[in-house]
């Protein structure tokens, strides 16, 4: 019992208090504060030690003022009395100062209040020898985070990454033993396609990887309702250890499997069980089956070795490491401490809400994969319950029947979530669920259609059709999400535009989105992809107040075909945070191997959907180091949500913030994907005609207001219409081949591709010649052709140029896009602005940004281009075209370095002068020359930019090392 005490807060008093308290939290922690003689052959006490059953134990350190790291550091690699596990990780705790005036019921009133007085730092080993400590500046932290990070620490990320990366190794050797096994039978080709079918695979390696991993699935789910769950344990479901001691054989069998199981499904969990049963029961699997069942109970009681399963989704990882075709399937895996920071942030806003409604809050993922989000979204949910004083019993059994929805096309998908939704809780039983494949071509964006209500069918029960109304009783294997009832939506949706070869198409899509429309919904846009339909979804079934929570492309930040999915969002919902990784030395992709740039929206739907878009104002948040761990994308996910909302930009403990104002509807989001702030102003001010300097924080108006490339010139055709390569699928009205390659020069010559050697400089030549396939529309193509071409996709890291003039008239291509109807004059100063500082700052703002150095536009979006008014029939427009003329000539010719390296190229600061000049800038003038050179450092050292290119970054350092000295 701590008692109260008179004077000074001792830090044994306090250690005291904190660990007595974090006994009561809920969680059935045994909570030791200084104990001695706890540390294997140590002499030193522990501040605080957690058990919790079989789970790791959690050390924490405390000290006043600073966190205790230094204390932490001495626990990594020690053991506790009766144990045989090393720390690998330990939580260093700092008290306010202030709280040494309290006594024991003041600092435990500030426990209790959750009251913001701690600071923590995570202590882990690195290596053998090398300890981490994470963050550099310690966090600022509650209670409650502490109980979080006390969660985490409980399952030790590093350690149990590299031992899901064994099991997988071994569960892929499984695989090909068992497609081995199958193909000394007689049916083997048989059995090799029913398991297909179950598993949905493509190949037959992988369906026999799948096969086994959803038997190790099911045996995972037998060991842990047999040791924990009462009413499994009344029905004598025996653990795969215990069946195999009882067997004559003394191994497992398939009869004696499936008798198991059959056990399970009598009660229920018939997401997870079916398929398993499904196609363990088909026969056919060849003399090394119970060979292989005998392994895959070795590797689930390895799984339960690591008490891990609570927090950490094995399922997922094993999927993401096994299926090599989930590119066909569409199908990639969010990575954990990505979840971990979208979920914990978006579920920040239900922090108002007491532990009955929060206990009742309707999640839906629908498109849930393996269900590591959604799963992160229900820990979240839960947390914000024990946090709010709830305690009810039967939490999981309500939940999981009445409030967690999850859908996908894939039935694999939906037995994983299934069973990583189970894994939370498993000493609870429940009666049903709400986890869903879904039998539609469409799958779950039939919600789409206001019109439609049921979803079917799921999980465990067959041959039930979808409907359009709410049934009784008899409605077994349908549920129902209506208009505006779900309050969170969390997902990673496919991203994909329909394509040959892609499962995930848009098979019964034209008229869903066409019942979307008709009510007002607007953000689908078959050319962005399955991503934009899902966000008309979320939109038509979130309760207004919902929470809107997503993994997107990056290229939606940006791209023209996604305008409408900006501008739907902006309209109905507020306080809009995106997230984007800007590290210069880290994959930005938030998900397992897509290698595209990414990126996190969170937003809440407005209480009343306004009718018409009114200006907003965006929280883009930048990172330089994203998460490597589930404990810091939840302290990442703290931090931003603490961002004062009166704050216009700052700095976090890795990235940086900044609210970007939206004053026209679907703009792009330049504020989204830059490292520096400072880039994001200077990108804003171009955009709104004027040149800020971050040197001395001015902002003047160019002589130039800015437009876009659509009022100066017309877009031409796309390289549909214009023709094909050679060997390529036969479209369009010419057949292109390399000029080299032909013995005569051709009459039509093509912009075909972009060559990084061939189109150094302004000044260029086509680089194909055409023959004509299609009559009909070679003539019309002719009368487009042009001598301006803006590249597409421009790659900063190799490419030179950005809009170049061609000798001749000719067509553009897959990789140049023609600009037609535009003067002489001012096509001269559009080649020459879009080359230089101020074009690049402007085409990385309003370009796409799929993958690090590059900027794509696409064809649609090319009209959009921000350019500067240099058409206009104004003194200053005039003077802008005179110098351009002027110049061109000899600044066309110049052989300039690929744009990256923008820094270093005195072809292109001559370009940058002429520029200036052009926009009403005296070039003379030292401070405008200290305002280009700084302009040129901020693009050259934005990752998005050099492409985290050693090459390039390594000459960037240089270059400001000669600079400085």
């Amino acid at each position: 019992m701590v008692t109260g005490n008179i004077g000074e807060l001792h830090e044994q008093d306090a250690n005291n208090v904190l660990g007595d308290w974090l006994g009561t939290v809920g969680r059935n922690w045994q909570s030791g504060p200084e104990r001695t003689r706890a540390i294997q052959d140590s002499t030193e006490r522990a501040d605080v030690l957690i058990r919790q059953g079989d789970r790791m134990p959690v050390v924490i350190e405390c000290e006043f003022g600073n966190p205790g790291v230094e204390d932490a550091k001495k626990r990594l690699g020690k053991t506790i009395v009766g144990e045989t596990r090393p720390f690998t990780e330990a939580i260093a705790v700092g008290y306010a100062e202030e709280c040494k005036q309290d006594s024991n019921e003041q600092f435990r009133q500030r426990l209790e209040n959750n009251e913001h007085f701690l600071a923590i730092q995570l202590v882990y080993q690195e290596g053998s020898d090398a300890v981490g400590v994470w963050p550099e500046r310690p966090l600022r932290a509650k209670p409650s985070d502490l109980v979080a990070y006390c969660e985490y620490a409980q399952v030790p990320q590093r350690v149990i990454d590299r031992q899901s990366g064994a099991i997988a190794r071994r569960m892929k050797s499984a695989g090909e033993k068992l497609y081995e096994s199958i193909r000394l039978t007689v049916q083997g080709d048989e059995t090799i396609a029913n398991l297909r079918n179950v598993t949905g695979a493509s190949q037959d390696l992988d369906a026999a990887r799948t096969a086994c991993a959803i038997w190790l699935v099911a045996i995972d789910l037998q060991n842990g309702l047999a040791q924990y769950s009462p009413v499994m344990q009344e029905k004598k479901l025996l653990s795969t250890e215990t069946v195999r001691r009882n067997a004559l054989s003394e191994r497992l069998t398939v009869n004696e499997l499936l008798e198991q199981w059959r056990i399970i499904e009598s009660v229920n969990y018939l997401p997870v069980i079916e398929l398993a049963i499904d196609s363990l029961e088909m026969g056919g699997m060849g003399p090394a089956i119970s060979d292989i069942l005998e392994q895959l109970h070795d590797l689930s009681v390895q799984m339960n070795a690591l008490h891990a399963k609570h927090i950490y989704n094995f399922a997922g990882e094993l999927w993401q490491r096994l299926v090599t075709d989930r590119e066909e399937r569409a199908a990639h895996y969010t990575k954990p401490e990505i979840a971990e920071l979208l979920a914990t942030l978006a579920a920040e806003r239900f922090d108002h809400l007491d532990p009955a409604d929060a206990a009742a809050l309707d999640l839906m993922d629908a498109a849930c994969g393996t269900g590591t989000l959604v799963g992160a979204g229900e820990r979240a949910l839960r947390r914000k319950f024990y946090a709010k004083g709830g305690r009810d019993p039967e939490l999981h059994r309500k939940r999981m029947q009445n409030h967690i929805y999850a859908m996908d096309v894939n039935g694999i998908a939906g037995t994983l979530t299934a069973k990583r939704l189970t894994d939370m809780d498993v000493e609870q039983q429940y009666e049903g669920s709400k986890v869903a494949a879904i039998s539609h071509p469409a799958g779950s964006l039939t919600l789409m259609d206001p019109g439609v209500t049921g979803i079917a069918m799921v999980l465990g029960y067959r041959n039930v059709t979808a409907t359009s109304g709410i049934g009784g009783t008899e409605d077994i294997g349908i549920f129902h999400v209506s208009l505006e009832s779900i309050h969170w939506t969390l997902m990673n949706p496919p991203y994909a535009r329909p394509r040959k070869g892609r499962r995930q198409a848009s098979t019964g899509l034209a008229p869903l989105r066409r019942a979307a429309r008709r009510r007002n919904y607007n953000m689908s846009h078959g050319q962005a992809g399955l991503a934009t339909d899902f966000g008309d979804l979320c939109n038509i079934r979130l309760a207004p107040g919902g929470i809107y929570s997503t993994v997107l492309p990056l290229t939606a930040a940006h791209a023209g075909t996604w305008k409408g999915w900006r501008a739907e969002l902006e309209k109905d919902f507020s306080d809009i945070v995106v997230i984007a990784n800007t590290s210069r030395y880290e994959l930005q992709s938030m998900s397992a191997d897509t290698g595209m740039s990414e990126m996190l929206v969170v937003a809440t739907k407005r209480m009343n959907r306004p009718t018409t878009w009114q200006p907003t104002r965006l929280l883009c948040v930048n990172l330089t180091s994203a998460p490597s761990t589930m404990a810091q994308g939840y302290a990442l996910a703290q931090e931003i949500a603490a961002i004062p909302r009166d704050s216009e930009q700052g700095f976090l403990s890795c990235g940086s913030y900044t609210r970007t104002p939206q004053v026209k509807a679907g703009k792009p989001w330049g504020g989204v994907g830059n490292s520096s702030i400072e880039i994001v102003d200077v990108s804003q001010a171009l955009m709104e005609g004027a040149a800020y300097n971050p040197l001395n924080l001015q902002t003047q108006p160019l002589a130039l207001p800015t437009t876009t490339l659509g009022n100066l010139g017309e877009t031409g055709p796309t390289h549909h219409l214009i023709g094909h390569a050679r060997g390529q699928e036969p479209i369009g009205a010419f057949e292109w081949t390399p000029l080299a390659e032909l013995p005569v020069e051709p009459a039509q010559k093509s912009m075909w591709a972009a060559t990084a050697s061939a189109h150094a400089s302004i000044a260029t030549r086509p680089t194909h010649g055409g023959n004509v396939v299609d009559e009909q529309k070679a003539p019309l193509m002719v009368r487009q052709r042009s001598r301006w071409f803006i590249k597409r996709g421009m790659r900063w890291t190799s490419q030179a140029t950005s809009f170049a003039r061609t000798g001749v008239e000719s067509h553009g291509g897959a990789a140049w896009t023609a600009i037609r109807n535009v003067e002489d004059q001012t096509g001269k100063a559009l080649a020459l602005f879009h080359n230089s500082i101020f074009g690049g700052i402007l085409r990385n703002h309003y370009g796409a940004t799929q993958k690090t150095g590059r900027a794509e536009l696409q064809v649609r979006s090319i009209p959009c281009l921000p350019s500067p008014a240099f058409h206009a029939d104004t003194e200053n427009a005039r003077r802008a075209r005179e110098i351009a003329e002027r110049n061109f000539d000899e600044l066309a010719n110049l052989i300039l370095e690929p744009f990256a390296y923008c820094f270093r190229d005195e072809n292109r600061k001559l370009i940058d002068n002429v520029v200036a000049e052009m926009m009403g800038l005296d070039s003379n003038d030292e401070g405008i020359q200290e305002l280009l050179e700084h302009y040129r450092l901020l693009f050259a050292s934005e990752p998005n930019v050099n492409g985290r290119q050693k090459k390039i970054v390594t000459a960037l350092t240089e270059y400001k090392a000669g600079k400085s000295s």
